[in-house]
């Protein structure tokens, strides 16, 4: 018997329910998780509100990946085994529903959900942990340097001291001793200044304000020289802090770049690279496999989550954290056996993909065969 649009509805909204009240859910739990353990290096670098969104956003862009096919199977456990537990399901069964009603829309959705995770996989999570990198460094470079209330060196040539610091990042009370020229060392005196950072040069600029410069005389000459300035910009090379220059490792490469490198790899090009060379083919191979995550999680939902049982909300969570947890803890032991070697890394990570198709279609085919 075909499905009535009327149901077809029904079980979607249900299923979508409670798969967005999921992905609210756990990412906020990943989201706060990784926050508090980069809390110390953001209170370092004197963040600012702005910064603390961008640090959030790139977290929620990064971990999406694996926060919407875990809340997906949530969705779909909670949503049909609610709908087992109240005896809906037996009350469509009578009515000629079988099994295709549930199964065909979750596919689809999980195909969707698939579809969206290819795109995220592919480019926008390797470029958020790039602009993530970037962040932090930037942040780490304007904290790092100019900490107040103490003694700074840096570069072994230059002494930086800040009396204090409000909350828009404004720097009171500058004092700077340049020593990188032995023949002409200065100071710099400023009472206000701002940090900026030209992460294309690598460097940080100190843009002074209402202070003066003290030059000394050359070496072996008797001459002292005093310049006021309104403004006066200070740049300091932090190229090597920032990471200018540095080879990214495969997750953070764009895809163009890691196929690239891939096939540099084959060729038997090795130069350049910052990890090793399994790590950039099986990232490639990894990431044609993970998008997808929710369509298999949706296959292997359904038979298990429409059978009648009592607590159907508390066993569909325990069947969540079971089947995710097997999911990506096997995930991570194919990675492990790759990259060692014991497993091709073409063949790795498609194995959990392929375990959880063959143990979906096994499940479908007992539900079908028990009649529901």
């Amino acid at each position: 018997m075909r499905a009535p649009r009327t149901l077809v509805t029904y079980i979607v909204r249900e299923v979508l329910l409670y798969t967005l009240l999921g992905l609210v859910t756990i990412i906020l739990v990943l989201v706060t998780r990784n926050l508090i353990r980069a809390l110390e290096d953001l209170v370092d670098a004197g963040f600012t509100a702005a910064d603390l969104l961008l640090v959030v956003r790139l977290l929620g862009t990064m971990l999406v990946i694996y926060a919407l096919p875990v809340s997906f199977l949530f969705g779909v456990l909670l949503a049909i085994g609610r709908m087992a537990a109240d005896v809906e399901i037996t009350a469509m069964r009578a009515c000629g529903i079988g099994l295709r009603t549930f199964t065909v829309p979750v596919l689809v959705f999980g195909l969707i959900f698939s579809a969206f995770t290819w795109r995220l996989t592919q480019e926008s999570e390797p470029a958020a942990r790039r602009e993530m990198q970037a962040a932090m460094k930037s942040m780490l470079a304007r904290g790092g340097v100019i900490e107040p209330g103490k003694f700074r060196r840096f570069g072994g040539n230059r002494l930086f001291y800040v009396e204090g610091r409000d909350a828009n990042g404004k720097l009171r009370g500058v004092v700077i001793s340049d020593r990188s020229n032995p023949d002409r060392p200065f100071l710099v005196f400023a009472k206000t200044g701002t940090i900026e950072l030209d992460e294309e040069r690598g460097e940080l600029v100190l843009g002074l304000q209402d202070g003066d410069i003290h030059v000394e005389g050359e070496r072996g000459q008797d001459r002292y020289q005093r310049i006021a300035f309104e403004r006066f910009d200070y740049a300091v090379d932090v190229a090597s802090l920032l990471g200018v220059g540095r080879k990214r490792k495969a997750k953070e490469m764009s895809m163009a770049d890691l196929t690239d490198a891939v096939k540099r790899i084959e060729r038997g090009d090795t130069r350049g690279l910052r990890e090793k060379p399994l790590e950039y083919a099986f990232n490639w191979y990894q990431r044609m496999a993970t998008p997808f995550a929710p369509a298999l999680f949706g296959l292997v939902a359904v038979p298990v989550a429409i059978r009648r049982t009592r607590g159907a909300r508390s066993l569909g969570m325990i069947w969540c954290a079971a089947l995710a947890s097997g999911y990506y803890v096997l995930q991570t032991m194919c990675e492990m056996f790759a990259l060692d070697g014991r497993l091709p890394v073409a063949l790795a990570p498609w194995i959990p993909n392929l375990l959880f198709l063959v143990l979906g279609i096994a499940l479908l085919m007992r539900a079908r065969r028990a009649g529901m």
